[in-house]
């Protein structure tokens, strides 16, 4: 070597650095395999709700007929020019 020629010195592994660039190929996908990540009570099937009898309407249904029917009241008496 030269006087004015400088390597450095090759200091062995990298052992404090960063991770290599190349975290690798992932895992082929696999049709019907259980993903961890997600909580398999959500995934299962439920029994269908009992039935109901014909003609009846839900309970949700009429709570929102009465809310749309006093919105509606309360409009009418407090509206203005009216």
């Amino acid at each position: 070597m030269a006087s004015g020629d400088h390597r450095p010195a090759d200091d062995g592994p990298d052992l404090g650095g960063s991770p290599p660039s190349d975290p690798g190929d992932t895992p082929p996908y696999r049709r019907g395999t259980h993903d961890p990540a997600v909580d398999s009570i959500w995934l299962r099937h439920r029994p269908p709700p009992p039935p109901r009898p014909r003609g009846l309407p839900r309970v949700t249904t009429l709570l929102l007929v009465a809310a749309f029917i006093v919105v509606l009241v309360l409009y009418l008496l407090v509206r203005p020019g009216g």
